[in-house]
């Protein structure tokens, strides 16, 4: 596991006045229970409102600091945290020069001063009483990790609607994190997590090399040394889905290139759904190549593809119940992108990882 050294952390001065409104997060005598970590780069539509509604948390016993790790923004996003530092003085934001996640994470966890840590991403909105019902839950449960469940915002346009749609469908997203009502029990992963700092230590922090997939893979090794991760379905986190097709589809196709390293790692971590995709692409592609050759293989091909577009479009019928069946053709073409997308990218990297080399785009982030 690559360790990051804190020397490479340039941490912004204080540039708000000590006397500015602002919402206490931190207890005067210096201790803090929580840390929550922020990371994000090029967020300039959401760092704003994600810092206020991290700010009007209920603050748990012992109180909570909120540390902002920048992966060196370019689009104003460092602009507004400036700005935002004069209306919350306590706000710690730190640079991470190699812009992924977990190197933000790692960067945060070695500054933090929080007994647990507490990861929000900044594109999701949480509810106020976050921070003490994730303690609650790992103090009821003796968990290592606990967290809630993520809920698309379906918002107005048509295609962000249909991909929020999408995601809520059984056979677009992974259970550990869609909306499963009242679950409440031991699950692979959480959104976000909330654990205990020494914890995230003793198991190594971060692997950096998982631009995506960062989670399943801490997760993985969490459980692998006998830690618990319960998810509890009450805690509900809404968060702003792709607005686009192409940002979908560069988003799950490096998920599924990630997948492959994590499954190379561990191993134990694969399971069937993993490698549906990548059959549904292959299936796809040999009989797409068939139908150019023989008369046979053209049949094939619209048996294939009406057999996979009618199981899709009744579960995307479901989807569509209440907001009214003209999102039936997005919603239909945002889980075909996330089978197809998720599968090539998989496939990608079952290629890529057998002749040792690694694509550039696949290191860059999605957004």
């Amino acid at each position: 596991m690559a360790s990051l050294s804190v020397n490479r952390v340039s941490v912004m001065e204080n540039l708000g006045p000590r006397g500015a409104s602002q919402k206490k997060s931190r207890p005067q005598n210096g201790e803090t229970r929580v840390t929550v970590l922020i990371p994000c780069r090029n967020e300039a539509a959401y760092i704003e409102s994600c810092v206020r509604n991290v700010y009007k948390f209920s603050s748990p016993e012992g109180g909570f600091e909120v540390i902002v790790i920048d992966g060196m923004s370019t689009d104003g996003t460092r602009d507004l945290l400036t700005s935002l530092k004069n209306e919350f003085p306590d706000l710690i934001v730190i640079d991470n020069p190699n812009g992924t996640v977990p190197h933000a994470m790692n960067l945060g966890i070695e500054q933090a001063r929080g007994e647990y840590i507490v990861r929000t991403d900044v594109r999701c909105i949480h509810p106020r009483n976050y921070l003490c019902d994730l303690l609650e839950l790992s103090r009821r449960t003796g968990s290592d990790n606990v967290g809630g469940v993520l809920v698309p915002i379906e918002g107005n346009a048509y295609i962000q609607k249909s991909i929020a749609l999408a995601y809520k469908s059984s056979v677009a997203m992974g259970g550990a994190l869609r909306d499963r009502g009242s679950f409440l029990g031991e699950t692979d992963t959480v959104y976000g997590g909330c654990f205990r700092r020494d914890r995230l230590l003793e198991i190594g922090k971060y692997d950096v090399e998982m631009v995506r997939n960062q989670d399943d893979e801490l997760s993985f090794r969490l459980r692998k040394k006998g830690g618990k991760i319960v998810q509890d379905g009450s805690i509900k986190v809404h968060y702003h889905p792709r607005k686009s097709y192409r940002q979908l589809f560069k988003q799950f196709m490096q998920y599924g290139y990630w997948k492959v390293v994590v499954i190379r790692k561990h191993p134990q971590q694969a399971s069937l759904r993993h490698f549906l995709p990548a059959g549904f692409v292959v299936g796809l592609i040999t009989l797409t190549v068939l139908a150019a050759l023989v008369p046979a293989g053209f049949l094939g091909l619209v048996v294939y593809a009406a057999i996979y577009l009618l199981a899709v479009g009744l579960v995307s019928l479901k989807s569509s119940q209440g907001v009214g069946f003209k999102h039936l053709p997005g919603i239909v073409i945002a889980i075909f992108l996330i089978h197809f997308s998720f599968g090539t990218g998989f496939l990608i990297g079952l290629i890529g990882r057998a002749f040792r080399f690694k694509l550039r785009w696949f290191e860059t982030l999605s957004r």
